[in-house]
Formats: structure tokens, sequence, C-alpha cells
């Protein structure tokens, strides 16, 4: 499976960069920068199903992957608003 194909598996939404997702109100987490394609694969797998346990235990309202030609971060939407930035 592609980084998109399994973002569509556990529903997350896609981000092309770190500021578009912010701009969404999403909360950056975890990012990996692996060496290939089957590592970048794999890296997007497991940094979505932490994400997806955010969403089981509510921290969480919506997740996403921030998927750059030679990283993947994750990020998610939180449940209560999250103050502004000082």
């Amino acid at each position: 499976m592609t980084p998109k194909e399994i973002a569509a598996h556990y529903e997350a939404k896609v981000f092309e960069s770190p500021e578009a997702a912010k701009v969404a109100g999403f909360v950056l987490t975890e990012t990996e920068s692996p060496r290939n394609v089957w590592n970048k694969a794999s890296a997007a797998q497991a940094i979505a199903i932490k994400l997806a346990e955010k969403r089981a235990s509510g921290i969480a309202r919506e997740i996403g992957l921030i998927i750059e030609p030679w990283s993947v971060t994750g990020c998610y939407l939180p449940d209560a608003p999250q103050p502004a930035a000082a």
C-alpha cells in the first residue's frame, strides 16, 4: 500500500505540507524520514495506527498524514479546541 492508500484505509486526511495541516487546525505529531519508498509506507502505517488510537480514545476528532517527498508526519484535530498560540 502507498501512504495515500494507508491514509484512506484509516480515514485520515492527506496534507502536502505541515503548514497546510496547521492552517486547518491540526496538531502535528511525529515525523519519520525513511530512506526508501517501502520504509515510507511502513512509517505511514505506524503513524496512522497511533493516530487511530488517539481517535478511538476521544483525544482526536480527525486524523491526518502529511505526505511529503522525503517524510511522513502525523497530525490530528483535537476533540476540544486548542487555545490560540501567543
